[in-house]
Order: structure tokens, then C-alpha cells, then sequence
């Protein structure tokens, strides 16, 4: 495993190429792209990280709130060891670390926000690397952080047999029962879905083995049901990744194949559903170069995919990233490139017709190269960018309509 301390002053496309190594799909802006208007929003940076080791850098993650309208979350590195961290926003706006990861035994790379137990305030998550498992940097790990502030590791991944570098925001249901997945690892090294009890026991509910889809990435969905919806990035039959129901029993149907034409492919994000049931996502590029900078999509429960928008790689964005919101019959997400100043988007995508509104063009000094998805607080939308701001090191930020 890297010492810790190999990974200090770590520039953002030196932390990309890592993550990259792991299966994780990661996006990057590539090019000049041409400026477009945008509808008019109230965008204020919340935290600028200005790295080092007394905060953190690089936040790719979610943000989550408490009932008492604490903002939580995550940076991907930053902090003593170089390693992440987990920090909270009250709602006056002052800003705390709760947990610098150390980059060995407890974790390194949280590659998700946290998520939060209503009945106790406890914080759940995990690391992509770190732990003590064989895998390069360690397999990951599974942590708590009590209402009052202790750290616990809850499960190490060891690969082979229950997948490796975890990513995504652990679910957990009305029984305390937390859900996630596995980007790699397990039999067919294609990634898993697993379960960690109420109870503190750890079952793994799937391994992927390419024909069934590869690499999940992204949240999963709970429905009313209590079945799991999720995507794969890449498997399936065409290779450009799937949609995938699963049971909690472990009864998987594949929902959907991507082609990686006009439908996109390689979906990285998590998926938003309606309450007729449709699944709305956003996919990367297609394989033959029909959709070359990604797709906004409905899935209807018969299967049907409708591509609601195809993304030109310019001022309307490019590469979605991130999982969706679905709010008031809109799609609202983020990509890291395009806009205005090529650091990307705010975007909506009108879930019936189609068509899409650019909201907010991110600009380096005040945020850029957003890869989370949106959380809706009190009317607000927030997120977190992974670059730009005062130390380019990203901020949080929150949206106002």
C-alpha cells in the first residue's frame, strides 16, 4: 500500500489518474467551447477548501442535511495525511472538519458523501482505498461517525470475496439496513451490490460479471417496494453499460442495455424516479460517436429509453456527472465541462418534452468541474465542485432559482 505520505500535493489530474486505475469513471473537461446565455440564478460559494492539512480538496461528492439543517460531506483529499475528510456546515454557515482520514487502516479517498441515520444523527460512508485489504492502496472500507463524533471502521472490502473501492452514497432503509456498491472486484472482478445490516452483518447481494453489467457507479434507488435500482458503467450486452432492478434477496433483472449510439453509454451517475416509475439518468459518451458528450434519458417501466437530450459539448455543457434530481417534472444535474467558461454547468432537462436550460455556468475562481449531483434543501439547490475557487481545490456551493 502508498504511504500517506506519498500522496501529498497531489494535483487534481494526479488524483483523477488514480481513481481512473481503480475502475471508477471520472470525467474531465477537454476542450475550449463556445459561451451561451443562461437563465438567471443566485449562486453563492458556501466553503472555498483551501487543501493542505487543515481542510480538504478535490470534493466529488454529494452533500447531505440533518432535520436541523446541518449540511455534511465529503473532500476526496486534503487534511494531514493527504487523504479526505468529512466536514459539516451549520446553518449559520460556519464550517468544521469532523474527520481527517489517515490514508491507511481507516481510510483513504472518500468517493461518496456521507449518508445520515434520521433515528440517531449517526454519519455513514465509505473510502475507495484504504483498509487492509490486498488491492492497491487497500480495497476500502466502510466507516461511522457517531452523533458524537467517534470514528468507527464498520467493514474492510478484501476483493475477491466481496468486491473492491466502493463508491457512492450508501442508502440505508426505515430498518437501519445500509445498502451500497463495489465499482471492481468479486469473482467476475466486475463490481458488487452489498449489504450491511442493522445488525452489523455484511452480505454481498450480487457480483457483476460483465454479461450482467460492470462497474455500478453512482447512488442506488430504494422504491416503495424495497427493491434497488442502480447502473452499471460498463457490461452488458454491448459493453456501454446497464440499468439494472435488484432485489434484496439478490434477484438481479437487467432493465435496460446501452448501445452506445444515439442512447449514450458508460452511465456514472445515479438515477431519479417519478411516481409512475419511470428511471431518469445521464450517460457519458456513445460508442460510435452519435452522442459524443453524453445523454439525459427516461426509462419507462416496459424498458422503453427515450434520450430526452443529447449534449453538445458547448455552451450547453458536456459529460454529465453525477447523479440527477428530479424535481417538479425537471431533471437537474451538473457536467464538468462546457459553459459559458468551459468549467461546466448547472443544467435542466424538462423530464416530458425533452429540451434543456443551462442555469449556471460554473468559473474557475468561484468553482469548476462539478461531478456530484444536486441535493434540494428548503428550495436551494447544493453541490460541491471539484476544482476552481480561491486555491483551486473546489468549493461548495449552494442555488437559488
Amino acid at each position: 500500500m502508498r504511504a500517506a505520505s506519498t500522496l501529498k500535493g497531489i494535483s487534481m489530474s494526479a488524483y483523477q489518474s488514480l481513481v481512473r486505475s481503480s475502475g471508477i469513471a471520472t470525467v474531465i473537461a477537454l476542450a475550449a467551447l463556445t459561451a451561451t446565455s443562461a437563465q438567471a440564478a443566485k449562486y453563492d460559494v458556501l466553503h472555498t477548501f483551501a487543501g493542505g492539512s487543515g481542510d480538504g480538496a478535490f470534493s466529488y461528492n454529494n452533500v447531505s442535511f440533518d432535520s436541523a439543517g446541518n449540511m455534511y460531506g465529503t473532500a476526496n483529499l486534503g487534511g494531514p495525511a493527504n487523504a479526505g475528510a468529512v466536514y459539516k456546515i451549520a446553518p449559520d454557515g460556519t464550517y468544521s472538519v469532523l474527520h481527517f482520514f489517515d490514508g491507511g487502516a481507516n481510510g483513504l479517498d472518500p468517493n461518496a458523501g456521507v449518508t445520515i441515520d434520521p433515528a440517531t444523527g449517526d454519519l455513514y460512508g465509505t473510502t475507495t482505498f484504504g483498509g487492509n485489504g490486498p488491492c492497491r492502496n487497500a480495497c476500502g472500507l466502510i466507516y461511522k461517525i457517531s452523533a458524537g463524533g467517534t470514528f468507527q471502521v464498520l467493514h474492510q472490502f478484501d476483493d475477491s470475496d466481496d468486491g473492491r473501492y466502493p463508491a457512492g452514497q450508501l442508502l440505508i432503509d426505515k430498518k437501519g439496513n445500509i445498502f451500497g456498491e463495489t465499482t471492481s472486484g468479486g469473482p467476475g472482478i466486475g463490481g458488487s451490490v452489498f449489504e450491511y445490516s442493522a445488525k452489523g452483518k455484511f452480505k454481498t447481494l450480487h457480483f457483476f460479471a460483465d454479461s450482467d453489467g460492470f462497474q455500478p457507479q453512482g447512488n442506488l434507488l430504494m422504491d416503495k417496494a424495497g427493491d434497488l435500482y442502480g447502473a452499471t458503467y460498463s457490461g452488458g450486452a454491448d459493453e456501454y453499460g446497464t440499468v439494472f432492478k435488484l432485489t434484496t434477496k439478490g434477484a438481479l433483472t437487467t432493465l435496460y442495455t446501452f448501445t452506445g449510439g444515439n442512447d449514450g453509454g458508460d452511465p456514472n451517475g445515479g438515477l431519479a424516479q417519478d411516481s409512475d416509475g419511470n428511471l431518469y439518468g445521464s450517460t457519458n459518451p456513445g460508442g460510435n460517436g452519435s452522442a459524443p458528450f453524453g445523454t439525459v434519458f427516461r426509462l419507462a417501466p416496459n424498458g422503453t429509453l427515450t434520450t430526452l437530450y443529447t449534449f453538445t459539448g458547448g455552451a450547453d455543457g458536456g459529460y454529465p456527472a453525477g447523479n440527477v434530481l428530479l424535481n417538479r417534472g425537471k431533471i437537474l444535474g451538473t457536467t464538468p465541462a462546457g459553459g459559458k467558461h468551459d468549467d461546466g454547468v448547472v443544467y435542466e432537462v424538462d423530464a416530458s418534452a425533452g429540451g434543456e436550460t443551462v442555469i449556471h455556468n460554473f468559473s474557475d475562481k468561484t468553482g469548476a468541474s462539478p461531478q456530484s449531483g444536486l441535493v434540494r434543501h428548503n428550495a436551494i439547490l447544493y453541490g460541491a465542485a471539484a476544482g476552481g475557487g480561491a486555491s483551486e481545490d473546489g468549493v461548495v456551493y449552494s442555488l437559488k432559482k
